[in-house]
């Protein structure tokens, strides 16, 4: 028998929410989801340099060296990364972005999914395509729309 999934998402504390917002996607039960689990190892000056980009983002800014999506491809057009090297490591955080506020149509939520080590230049088609499975999922759209029922974007 499997076990069911249980899906939760957590806002990422810390940021100011306006038209965009962060969240990490939890199933304590599914490995491959565990941007949040690594995120929480992170030494603090990692953790400073990834909050960094997320204040870029939050803030509009654009810089394809920190983050990025793929709005071109009609495939992985709602996929997002954030990505940082560390001792010549390359590390992704791969996630979604959804519009989960209808009073709100133009607030974007990027919710986070899952950890990356990443060496090639190219993108691993396997996580765009774990994210985008996982967004479909009706027990992970419910879980973002309970996270945000109460968000009011400045």
């Amino acid at each position: 028998m499997t076990e069911q999934k249980e899906y939760y998402v957590e806002l990422i504390h810390g940021h100011k929410i306006t038209r965009r917002g962060l969240a990490f996607l939890i199933c304590k039960n599914d490995r491959n989801i565990d941007a949040k689990s690594f995120f929480e190892r992170l030494k603090p000056n990692q953790e400073r340099r990834a909050r960094s980009s997320f204040d870029h983002w939050l803030d509009g800014g654009t810089n394809k060296n920190w983050f990025h999506g793929w709005p071109n491809n009609p495939t992985y057009k709602d996929c997002f990364v954030f990505k940082w090297k560390e001792n010549r490591q390359d590390h992704r955080l791969y996630g979604f972005l959804c519009n989960p506020l209808p009073n709100y149509s133009h607030f974007r939520l990027c919710v986070l999914v899952s950890h990356a080590q990443k060496n090639a230049w190219e993108t691993n088609p396997t996580e765009l395509d774990g994210v985008n499975k996982i967004k479909e999922e009706a027990k992970v759209k419910e879980a973002v729309r309970t996270a945000v029922k109460d968000l009011t974007p400045q």
